[in-house]
């Protein structure tokens, strides 16, 4: 798309992260990323790929091919991560190197599993949006944004600290804003 792209090796026994960045035009050193796991694991008979995590990986080169025409203010990163399954690795290994370069981490868009159907319950699905505190004016700006732009996608943005099973919690442990779109969340 354009857009210039790496590996970010971390682990010799996993595959490589990948990292393409959309530099920004007037604040560079300022950095938002989006982000999705490339891993599945199942565990019983067949992956769960499709859903956990074909679709944020999708969403990552999607929002990639859509924005590389533009020219931002700040810097865009979109972010393959590898290892989540096994334990959050990848993304813990780029949100560490990051923290150690310096790298002015502004925002975290993570998206997880957000491909599942649903279960009628909301009725229409919806889009999750979970934030911590010092997150929670990303999660509110996604909600609001999904709304202001009338996407047809309903996102239900709430406080829920306790979700630190998703790749943004290592972002979140580095005082990084972070969010996690994932279907069905209600009630974690």
């Amino acid at each position: 798309f354009g857009v210039a792209a790496e590996y970010q090796d971390w682990s010799p026994s996993h595959a490589p992260n990948v990292v393409a960045t959309h530099p920004g035009l007037i604040t560079p050193d300022d950095v938002y990323i989006v982000e999705g796991h490339l891993d599945d694991l199942p565990s019983t008979g067949p992956a769960p790929g499709a859903d956990d995590n074909a679709s944020g990986s999708v969403n990552v080169l999607e929002s990639a091919r859509v924005l590389a025409c533009w020219g931002f203010r700040s810097t865009l990163k979109f972010l393959n991560v590898t290892g989540e399954e096994t334990g959050l690795q990848g993304s813990d290994a780029y949100a560490a190197d990051a923290l150690a370069r310096g790298e002015h981490v502004r925002g975290v868009i993570n998206m997880d599993m957000i491909a599942w159907e649903g279960n009628a319950s909301p009725s229409p699905e919806d889009l999750d949006i979970n934030y911590n505190g010092p997150s929670q004016w990303l999660g509110e700006l996604f909600a609001d944004s999904a709304a202001t732009y009338s996407t047809g996608l309903a996102v239900d943005a709430f406080y829920c600290p306790s979700l630190t099973a998703s790749d943004h919690y290592p972002f979140w442990q580095r005082g990084y804003p972070a969010i996690c779109g994932i279907t069905d969340n209600e009630g974690y």
